[in-house]
């Protein structure tokens, strides 16, 4: 079969439009998506033709490659020396999930790719070059058709691409490959001041993507071994710009702060190195601030004016008067703060510092030092037991580094602290080689992880260390430090008849732990309004993990406040509602502030809680004045005549959860299970004791192999000891437990419902603009409440459907209407009800 194919191009050069219709929208795209590098992509540039058979003597590809992004091709010239050519334009809709591959995120993250320059990987060589950077000598051009593009050539041919060598500096590791060199042998080392300089060059060129696999790793034999320097590739986001406001938001926010634009100064110099930060953590150690400030210094002195213009006239027009002011104003800016942005960087990732020693056999010395610090030195041990060269010498200041990490791998090693004044955290993790611990002294806090075998402890300090003993690996694996923070807000939203519209934020904050997953410990502030009744929820959740022994400490705090409104029929299963009344007749207004505390063991499917709680309840009359909570004849409750007074109650809760959901948003399979014990005693003269226990058992099931028809049923319930008072009682009623009904119709001592629901997957939504599951949900609830003294055989039945849809499998957004005896109720809602 003959294949049709364009004919090669005969010029030298040739003018292109890279990407035009970036050019092309409104002003309200560029405000909200920004201006970025628009004009760039749009205008008329001369670029070279790459013509692959007469480059470097001819050269032929030989693989197709990628990352992320970009479409790549391998080619080899007659020597075997390898060449790359890369896209210039991206391709980034392969880093969305695939069900938003074929919607509006789609355009919007290709849209994005503007904010890349499409020719600033040019000015790289000559700035890295003054700074004694490694770096390869990339042309930007125009492919022609090749013979010697071979299969790949429909691919490539008549393509933008960025041609380089692929190893620069000759033959190199991989990351990965360096730091199994680095881990096996302690005659090799990294170039930490080359390190130090490289993320520099970084900054100054605002390039924030420089991820492992952006790093090769240049081999120099040393006397004992090897020295490894690193070799940067894949320049894309040299002065990446990002000045849109739904850009401006994702880098103030946690999703994307190392994102920072190079129109305008480093906001957060230590999240825009957050790519290589597994590196600077292993490998950076024994570098001391007055040595890194210095080797910064020194890198700066390389630069000025004419170096920055040498570098930028190797823009093409008109790209280099497009931007020439601007870079170079930013580029003299970022001299001239490096060194204060550098050395913030070194304190932020210097407060927590991993030191690691090899496989081979070593000492390791921790003596105080200085000023309440610490010394860590040290030294190999020979096959003989003899000590050796100096591997590590530095001395840590406690006003910067408040906890030291020291990794043992595989070698057998000794350690000895004598530690009489220093206060600096110590971890000590042992491997799997033979350990001899001699902790002479011991003045601050130090844990010991290590294994059951093959471990010697000795010292008169042995008894303040703590001992976290396990053979299981995850005691004693590297796991590189995260310093970082989460920052995350969300909506908070729903829909019921009694409360109307429900509008809020949920603020969560995540801070990392040493061996805790997912995270350290969470901050989470939530707060809604309903625009109907005018009441405020406000929530506080905190969590630390792990923080006594194996079990985490909880905080719950709940302010139901101000104008906090529920509604309150009386006590009993079979409480008169006419639908002619106002229901505001039915509101009571009070304010319900709640503290609980608790330890919560976890296990893969199971959590168990207890702790102390404590509540306190303020009514005020005037909100109520003719209201059904005025008239203490009609309630039943054991504070009808005291609902006007105020009352605290001090207890305690047990809480024991299940969970075998195959999916926590879109079960199909499985069961959840919930039980809470509580009691409260009355701490004042208007506040009675009683006991509460609720449970809830849901259960799943598949009814086709293809699960689209889903049977969810849950059983729930509670039974009440002592007189609780009327806000305590066990409800039914709404959104909760039985649709069809106002939410907290029905109050009473003891409960009892049952939920059914078929769900029915009618298909995957393929849409523009969000994609996800849509379905239909039917469902029949039933349920009653008893009351002493009350005679009732009366059942509550509410019957109904609606749909949902998961958008993008991230929520559920679910619409129903409930029909009972009390009428036709909607209610939307974010995920299901169970």
């Amino acid at each position: 079969m003959v294949r049709n194919r364009d004919k090669p191009i005969t010029a030298d050069s040739i003018f292109v439009r890279i990407k035009p219709e970036y050019d092309s929208v409104s002003r309200f795209h560029r405000a909200i998506f920004g201006e970025n590098y628009r004009k760039e992509y749009a205008a008329k540039t001369k670029v070279p033709v790459l013509r692959v058979s007469q480059m470097m003597g001819g050269l032929k590809a030989t693989q197709r490659g990628g990352g992320n992004q970009s479409r790549s091709l391998r080619l080899e010239d007659k020597n075997g020396k390898e060449y790359v050519l890369r896209s210039v334009e991206k391709y980034p809709e392969v880093l969305l999930p695939a069900a938003l591959r074929e919607t509006f995120a789609k355009d919007i993250i290709k849209d994005n790719m503007s904010a890349q320059h499409p020719f600033s990987a040019l000015v790289v060589p000559e700035l890295a070059k003054a700074g004694g950077i490694p770096h390869s000598n990339p042309i930007i051009g125009w492919v022609s058709p090749d013979d010697n593009l071979g299969e790949f050539e429909s691919a490539f041919a008549n393509t933008l691409c960025l041609f380089e060598e692929r190893e620069p500096t000759g033959e190199s590791d991989s990351s990965p490959k360096m730091d199994k060199k680095l881990t096996d042998d302690n005659d090799n080392r990294l170039d930490g001041p080359a390190w130090v300089k490289a993320r520099a060059f970084d900054v100054l060129l605002g390039d924030w993507d420089r991820h492992e696999d952006q790093w090769r790793w240049k081999e120099t034999k040393t006397k004992d071994g090897s020295l490894y320097s690193p070799v940067p590739r894949d320049r894309d986001q040299v002065f990446f710009r990002s000045d849109g406001l739904l850009q401006r938001y994702t880098q103030s926010s946690s999703l994307l702060p190392m994102m920072q634009g190079y129109e305008r100064g480093i906001k957060d110099i230590n999240w825009f190195l957050w790519e290589g930060r597994e590196i600077s953590s292993r490998w950076t150690a024994n570098i001391e601030e007055e040595e890194f400030d210095k080797i910064v210094k020194d890198f700066c002195a390389n630069y000025n004016d004419a170096v920055f213009e040498k570098a930028l006239k190797k823009l093409p027009e008109p790209s280099y008067s497009l931007h020439h002011d601007a870079f170079l104003a930013q580029m003299r800016n970022r001299i001239a703060t490096l060194p204060k942005l550098m050395n913030q960087y070194y304190h932020f990732f210097n407060r927590i510092v991993d030191i690691e020693v090899t496989n081979k056999n070593e000492l390791i010395q921790i003596t105080d030092a200085e000023k309440d610090g610490l010394r860590v030195k040290i030294n190999k041990i020979s096959k003989e037991g003899n000590i050796k060269d100096e591997l590590f010498d530095r001395k840590f200041d406690p006003k910067v580094t408040k906890e030291i990490r020291v990794y043992m791998h595989n070698g057998n090693d000794s350690l000895i602290l004598n530690n009489k004044k220093s206060n600096i955290k110590l971890r000590i993790i042992g491997g799997k080689g033979t350990k001899v611990y001699d902790f002479a002294n011991s003045n601050g806090s130090v844990k010991l992880y290590g294994r059951t075998d093959k471990a010697t402890y000795n010292g008169a300090d042995i008894n303040k260390i703590r001992k976290i003993i396990s053979n299981d690996t995850s005691n004693f694996s590297y796991i590189p430090k995260d310093m970082y923070r989460r920052n995350s807000w969300l909506l908070n939203a729903g829909y019921n008849q009694d409360d109307g519209l429900l509008l809020g934020l949920i603020y969560k904050q995540t801070n990392p732990g040493f061996r805790k997953q997912p995270y350290g410990n969470s901050q989470t502030i939530s707060f809604l309004h309903s625009f109907s009744t005018k009441a405020f929820r406000f929530n506080y959740k905190g969590e630390w993990l792990k923080a006594l022994g194996k079990g985490d400490f909880v905080v719950k705090a709940d302010a139901f406040a101000p104008n906090n409104t529920q509604n309150f029929f009386g006590l009993g299963n079979e409480t008169p509602f006419n639908d002619g009344d106002n229901i505001r007749y039915y509101r009571a207004r009070f304010n319900l502030y709640q503290v609980d505390a608790s330890i919560r063991w976890r296990r893969p499917k199971s959590t168990f809680s207890v702790g102390p709680s404590y509540q306190y309840y303020k009514y005020n009359q005037e909100d109520n004045d003719g209201r059904f909570i005025e008239n203490p004849s009609l309630l039943h409750s054991s504070d009808s005549i005291t609902v006007r007074n105020e009352k605290m109650f001090a207890g305690a809760f047990v809480n024991f959860t299940n969970n075998t959901r195959d999916n926590d948003l879109l079960p199909t399979l499985g069961s959840y299970v919930d039980f809470k014990l509580l009691g409260y005693k009355g701490v004042n003269k208007y506040s009675n004791s009683y006991g509460q226990f609720t449970a809830s058992i849901a259960l799943y099931k598949n009814l086709d192999g293809r699960k689209n028809f889903i049977l969810a049923d849950r059983f729930g319930g509670g039974v009440t000891i002592g007189k609780p008072a009327f806000y305590q009682a066990l409800y039914l009623g709404g959104q909760g437990n039985l649709l069809g009904y106002r939410q907290f119709r029905f109050a009473g001592e003891h409960t009892f419902y049952n939920n059914l629901e078929l769900r029915a997957k009618l298909g995957d939504l393929v849409s523009y603009v969000l994609p996800g599951q849509i379905g239909l949900l039917g469902f029949y609830d039933v349920g009653r409440v008893w009351k002493r003294d009350e005679t009732s055989t009366l059942w509550h039945h509410g019957v109904g459907g609606g749909v949902y849809f998961a958008p993008a499998s991230l929520t559920v957004v679910r619409f129903v209407m409930g029909h009972s005896s009390d009428g036709w109720y909607p209610y939307v809602s974010l995920n299901f009800r169970y």
